[in-house]
């Protein structure tokens, strides 16, 4: 018998064949350090998504078959590829920790992952965002928090085209983050977010520019808010957020070996010590990797690769 995949199925296998390697090569991954710059005594925690293979054996496997005497059926296994949800990673060890599974998957394959923080006591918080605009198909915005056990809030104050995103837990205990369009573009607004029920509310004291994309918010040890303005042409420009002028305040121009950055960020975040720390990859390069920040001329020194999709310092 010789068996004939389709084209479909023949991508299906070979993705299920990517995925399953690359769940095995995420939990056995060493990340590499720079030997001179690694990152000490910070826990710096990311977040991704990825899928779940199962083997299904009621599943009828989609295979056109002619019949001949001299050849014999290859051993295929129907396979079934489901959403799986948040993959958690530790930069300094390696570990990774999937939640989520094929009955309670976290992440559906039309949603994106908007934010990441975590909150004082040390729980973890994601925003999970539809990227469709359809009310038909379109799930609801929601944040989820990480803990034991797992715990989903709708977010409700948005608008049909609008989107929640960088999130940031605060010294203060507070959930706040920037709402703007689906598409990223302006207006933006500074929200606080209901810790009990999922409800937004506009803090208007920050006025945003409307020619920019904002994107990112980190709070160092001495209260002081930082996000990132991104240009027509990539340009990112770090910024420090006062409510007295009401207006981001612009620090420096971001930069790596006196190049300009040019691709926006994934994540910023601020250590204990104060250091900023940023993490994403110029246009066209991979992986991701962080980097710390002078905050006066925006000057990046690269620290570490990490292949992940959002970074949070995580807190005891």
């Amino acid at each position: 018998m010789n068996y004939k995949l389709s084209r479909r199925r023949f991508g299906q296998l070979a993705l299920a064949g990517t995925v399953a390697s690359g769940l095995s090569y995420l939990g056995n991954k060493a990340f590499a350090q720079t030997p001179s710059l690694n990152i000490p005594n910070l826990n710096i925690v990311g977040i991704g998504s990825s899928s779940i293979i199962t083997t299904d054996q009621t599943v009828v496997p989609e295979v056109n078959i002619t019949e001949s005497d001299d050849s014999t059926a290859p051993n295929i296994v129907p396979t079934v590829i489901k959403p799986l949800g948040l993959v958690l990673q530790s930069l300094i060890t390696g570990n990774s920790q999937v939640l989520g599974d094929k009955s309670t998957p976290l992440l559906e394959p039309n949603e994106i992952l908007s934010g990441f923080t975590s909150l004082t006591d040390g729980t973890l918080v994601v925003a999970i965002t539809p990227v469709t605009t359809s009310r038909r198909q379109a799930t609801s915005t929601r944040i989820t928090f990480l803990g034991t056990p797992v715990k989903t809030l709708i977010v409700s104050g948005l608008k049909r085209n609008q989107q929640l995103g960088s999130l940031l837990g605060t010294i203060d205990g507070r959930l706040i983050g920037l709402v703007g369009k689906k598409n990223g573009t302006p207006p933006i607004v500074l929200v606080d977010i209901d810790l009990q029920t999922g409800e937004i509310s506009p803090i208007s004291k920050v006025k945003f520019p409307n020619d920019e994309r904002v994107s990112n918010l980190a709070e160092c040890p001495d209260g002081k808010l930082y996000t990132s303005l991104l240009g027509l042409n990539g340009d990112t420009t770090l910024v420090q957020l006062d409510s007295n002028p009401k207006k981001p305040i612009g620090l420096a121009q971001l930069k790596v070996d006196d190049k300009a950055w040019n691709n926006g960020l994934q994540s910023l975040v601020c250590s204990a010590t104060g250091q900023l720390l940023a993490f994403g990859a110029m246009r066209y390069e991979t992986p991701n990797a962080v980097y710390s920040v002078d905050k006066n001329s925006g000057n990046m020194t690269r620290l570490q690769d990490f292949d992940t999709t959002q970074i949070t310092l995580a807190r005891s």
